[in-house]
């Protein structure tokens, strides 16, 4: 059965145009991962705003 090495060993054999490879994937892997939670959080914003705004409706409902 073959072993393969650890990251860092693994690391070590890659080049350096390799590796720039990796870190640009990984920086694009954790800029997709922020606009998901950017995209989460505008919604979140939005449902607020809705819940806000109906509570005034209510408000305004309660006073006449």
């Amino acid at each position: 059965m073959h072993h393969c090495g650890s990251m860092p060993e693994i690391w070590e054999m890659l080049t350096d145009e390799q590796k720039k490879e990796i870190a640009l994937m990984k920086m694009d892997m954790k800029i997709q991962w922020l606009e998901m939670k950017i995209s989460e959080m505008e919604n979140m914003i939005k449902l607020k705003k809705k819940a806000i705004e109906n509570i005034k409706k209510f408000q305004q409902t309660m006073k006449k």
